[in-house]
């Protein structure tokens, strides 16, 4: 007998590019019952995925939609793939990552339409921010921001090891800007996840919640799917200096170094060079604002190939 789909818990992780939204799935996976089935839905702003590896295990169904903003302009492939994976894995939980881009209200409006009522539970959205942002009128002024912002019932700080004493007072002062459901910092970061977050109503956090602003199209930037010979060695001391020499909002990837595989993450003014255990295909993804052509980028960043 086929078992019925109904009032699938959802938990939509947002926050702009860089915030930490996979290293926060990634540790909720980790605590997933092992009898029960989970999926993710990951949105990734350029054609073509780079984080469902990460997140793939045993016991969890993962689906990427690609392509742009699955609240805009990836919202047809958001239905298709969503319906594919809630056919598939037909999931006691779902965990949803848009992109650091997208729009978390249009999301929400397709979760709690006709055509999921009664089998997608919306839950409390969890916004995630690295407080050092705080201090960049860039960040915030920007129009997305404020929209994550509105919808979040829980705010989580995130790489709060990198804060400073302002970073933390600027994270306090919007925790009590108004009733979020519950503020935290990133377990990854040292702090504590209260689990009971994942199964708390939106309405909890109280009234005025969710005053969700306009889509907003203007100034969207670009994705560069950035892919090198799968023989190129990088040389992993010799990346963040290139890659920081290059105008972009936020980079990502897996690169092959004679040493093993290592793992790009990197926001503005940022690089981040781990290693990875995964064997991966030499591939980065490069959000930029900037007029840039792909191939002269591509070489720019082979400057940071082992010379041996």
């Amino acid at each position: 007998m086929t078992e019925v789909l109904k009032d699938i818990p959802v938990t939509l992780v947002t926050g702009l590019l860089g915030a930490g939204k996979t290293t926060l799935i990634d540790h909720l996976l980790e605590q997933r019952p092992p009898d029960e089935r989970w999926a993710v839905l990951v949105n990734e702003f350029s054609k073509t995925g780079v984080d469902g590896a990460r997140l793939a295990r045993e016991g969890v169904y993962l689906r990427e939609v690609a392509g742009g903003c699955m609240g805009c302009t990836a919202a047809v492939a958001l239905g298709v793939e969503l319906n594919r994976l809630l056919r598939e894995a037909r999931p006691h939980r779902l965990l949803v990552e848009p992109t650091g881009l997208g729009h978390p209200a249009e999301l929400l409006k397709q979760f709690r339409s006709e055509h999921y009522r009664g089998v997608l539970s919306p839950r409390a959205t969890i916004c995630l921010v690295d407080a050092r942002s705080l201090a960049d009128a860039r960040f915030r002024d920007s129009p997305l921001w404020h929209q994550q912002l509105a919808s979040a019932d829980v705010l989580l700080g995130s790489k709060a090891d990198l804060w400073g004493a302002a970073d933390h007072a600027a994270f306090e002062a919007l925790c009590v800007s108004r009733p979020f459901l519950g503020c935290g910092i990133v377990p990854a970061a040292g702090g504590t996840f209260d689990a009971a977050w994942l199964d708390a109503s939106p309405g909890d956090a109280g009234p005025g919640h969710h005053e969700h602003g306009h889509h907003h199209h203007d100034d969207e930037p670009r994705a560069y799917d950035l892919a090198f010979p799968a023989d190129t060695r990088f040389d992993a001391d010799a990346l963040p200096a290139v890659l920081g020499a290059l105008d972009w909002e936020r980079v990502k990837g897996s690169l092959r170094t004679a040493t093993g595989t290592v793992r790009v993450d990197g926001t503005t003014g940022e690089v981040n060079i781990v290693p990875e255990a995964a064997t991966a295909t030499n591939r980065l993804q490069l959000i930029t604002h900037a007029d840039a052509e792909q191939t002269a980028l591509e070489q720019r960043i082979l400057a940071a190939a082992s010379r041996a």
